[in-house]
């Protein structure tokens, strides 16, 4: 693999975007405008122990982004995705900006990405193959947000054209649009918004996506559905150890191989074995209370694995009120 390519690598998105290739093995390129950004952004990604390269440009200068990538597949080679999480953000109403200032914003919302593909993806159409991915947003206009509204409207138009120009030859060209502030613990996790950059660059052809949304979770009504929420959360980012807590610790446990498992010693060594990259999606369908300390109930779990195959299954659950928090003391995954 050549490796991921991350532009505008700051604290929130980008850094999360390269930590998450990162775990999977690829060598990262860095391009930020700051010293400090990319100093901060290569100690994230440092610990899983890629090769790492940080190139300061701006991205609204055509010739600096244009140096660091040909920089970048110096090191690197051509990457197998460019990510383009770059964006001026700020609040302006309808004749509020001088037009210089409009356009300013635009080559750093749009232009910058524009430039970066035109660079790499002819070469990523030759080898056949590749990731374009852009950061989106504002799935909707707001007056208030004017430039950025305008800048998100044209990334998404320029993520169709450079799908209709490149996709043909195996270019993957998608944006992840966010419905919200982006900040760790909330439904707006850049970690959790970074599964959506990796689940895009492994769809396989027939299942590609253009425009992935990011959006506030409803808040989840009754036991099994705050205990599944906080359950999809720490799958999806395949931590086993998490898991584990939220099952009591003399639980049965029977997944989706033929074992039955008790405690969470041994459900933490089910989970261990999912392959990283594996998501599920949750949907309650009923629950009844037993008794002040008991729920049981059914839910329906769609798991896609990081190569986007789904497999549904069916889950019968009991849940136990102990030491003053609900934990899991029975589940039950059937086909």
């Amino acid at each position: 693999m050549s490796g991921a390519v991350v532009i505008a690598a700051g604290p929130g998105i980008g850094q999360a975007v390269a930590r998450r290739f990162a775990r999977e093995g690829y060598p990262i390129a860095l391009i930020a405008r700051g010293d400090e950004t990319l100093r901060a952004a290569a100690r994230a990604v440092g610990p899983s122990g890629v090769p790492v390269v940080t190139v300061a440009a701006d991205c609204a200068d055509e010739d600096a982004l244009r140096g660091a990538l040909d920089r970048v597949v110096a090191e690197h080679g051509l990457p197998d995705v460019v990510v383009y999480n770059a964006a001026v953000v700020q609040g302006d109403a309808p004749g509020e900006l001088p037009a210089r200032a409009h356009l300013e914003a635009w080559a750093v919302n749009v232009v910058g990405a524009l430039t970066a593909a035109d660079h790499l993806a002819p070469a990523m159409a030759r080898r056949g193959s590749g990731s374009i991915l852009v950061t989106g947003g504002m799935p909707e206009p707001k007056w208030q947000y004017t430039s950025l509204s305008l800048g998100k409207a044209g990334v998404r138009t320029l993520v169709r054209i450079l799908d209709q120009r490149y996709g043909a030859a195996g270019v993957h060209a998608a944006s992840v649009t966010v419905d919200g502030p982006v900040a760790p613990g909330t439904d707006f996790d850049p970690d959790d918004i970074a599964e959506h950059y990796w689940r895009l660059h492994v769809q396989p052809r027939h299942r590609w996506e253009h425009e992935v949304l990011h959006t506030a979770r409803q808040a989840p009504t009754g036991v099994l559905a705050e205990l599944l929420d906080a359950w999809r959360r720490a799958f999806d980012r395949h931590r086993p150890a998490e898991l584990a807590s939220l099952f009591s610790p003399d639980a049965l446990f029977q997944g989706t191989t033929p074992s039955l498992r008790r405690g969470t010693a041994e459900i933490a060594g089910y989970y261990g074995d999912v392959p990283e990259g594996t998501t599920a999606r949750v949907d309650v369908l009923g629950e009844t209370r037993l008794s002040e300390r008991l729920v049981s109930g059914f839910a329906e779990v769609t798991f896609t694995a990081a190569t986007g195959e789904d497999r549904r299954v069916r889950l019968s659950l009991v849940a136990e009120h102990r030491d003053d928090a609900w934990l899991i003391r029975q589940y039950h995954a059937a086909d």
